[in-house]
């Protein structure tokens, strides 16, 4: 019974043990995806500072087109720059280098009500607003998940047109793995019902997967879910050191107890020999009628 007491203790620490580093892991990883949209808020609200830059003195549509490319270089994660007066319509606009045929098969008339989503919302906050993501087909026949930014532009106390800028949600996880340690993770971005945009992250196989979801909600009534996988091999039967040297030391105060167990046998049992070796001599003494003598050799 001891023993079995003793091996049911075991496999409740072992268990809780288990427990414990999961919920650790679960808990690093809900901190490294609240890290990771705390990143993306930063980096495109840094992206908003930097197109504001576009309007200052007044530039040219040529001059305005020049500074735009240099931020395209810059910023993977835009892929066009619009340039847009009071009525929406186009003034300057620029493709970013690194995929200059991305428009050229559906151009962006597809873009147009997205654009005017978020130009409304964007007059009404006063500052940049998102239009929710589209999907654009490209020539080679795959796509891609962009979204629309809206940036109005004031001068002296008047709105003199709008800034539009267009971001890919791929090119946004992109630079995200870029700046954080995610090797180990699977990054995507989803919408409310679970549809993937953008994925980064080769899956990875394992007999156990973590997941942490963080909101990302942007201005204008636009939101997105941030999700964070993290695949991990079967866990090992010690899931720490500590929790293995615990498990040690109740295996060897068994093995301790089985021997003391056979000792005690063994000992009871040639006690048990002896007792009965001395009653049967005690029996012989007690049952003798005669006496014994004993002379030595001189009598």
């Amino acid at each position: 019974m001891l023993v079995a007491l003793v091996v049911a203790l075991l496999g409740t620490l072992i268990w809780l043990a288990g427990r414990y580093e999961a919920a650790r892991v679960q808990g690093q990883l809900e901190l490294d995806a609240a890290e990771a949209v705390g990143e993306l808020r930063s980096g495109m609200s840094r992206n908003v500072q930097s197109l504001q830059t576009l309007q200052v003195n007044d530039p040219s549509p040529n001059a305005w087109a020049i500074d735009a490319s240099s931020i395209l270089r810059e910023h993977r994660e835009l892929v066009r720059l619009e340039w847009r007066d009071e009525s929406l319509r186009v003034r300057a606009f620029v493709d970013t280098p690194f995929q200059p045929e991305l428009f050229e098969r559906m151009g962006r008339v597809t873009a147009q009500t997205d654009v005017q989503q978020a130009c409304v919302a964007a007059l009404r906050l006063s500052g940049p607003a998102y239009a929710p993501s589209y999907f654009l087909p490209t020539t080679n026949g795959m796509g891609q998940e962009l979204m629309e930014m809206c940036l109005p532009l004031v001068s002296g106390g008047r709105r003199v047109g709008y800034l539009v800028a267009t971001y890919s949600l791929q090119g946004l996880l992109d630079e995200l793995a870029a700046r954080l340690p995610l090797r180990n993770h699977e990054v995507s971005l989803t919408e409310g019902d679970g549809t993937r945009l953008a994925v980064w992250g080769a899956q990875r196989r394992g007999s156990r997967v973590f997941s942490a979801q963080q909101l990302l909600d942007l201005p204008g009534g636009t939101t997105l879910v941030f999700k964070l996988n993290s695949w991990r091999q079967a866990p090992d039967f010690f899931p720490n050191v500590l929790t293995a040297l615990v498990a040690a030391m109740t295996l060897a105060l068994i093995l301790i107890l089985v021997l003391l167990a056979n000792d005690m046998r063994r000992r009871h049992r040639a006690e048990r020999d002896l007792a009965d070796a001395l009653a049967f001599r005690k029996a012989m003494e007690d049952s003798l009628v005669t006496g014994l003598r004993a002379r030595d050799l001189r009598g």
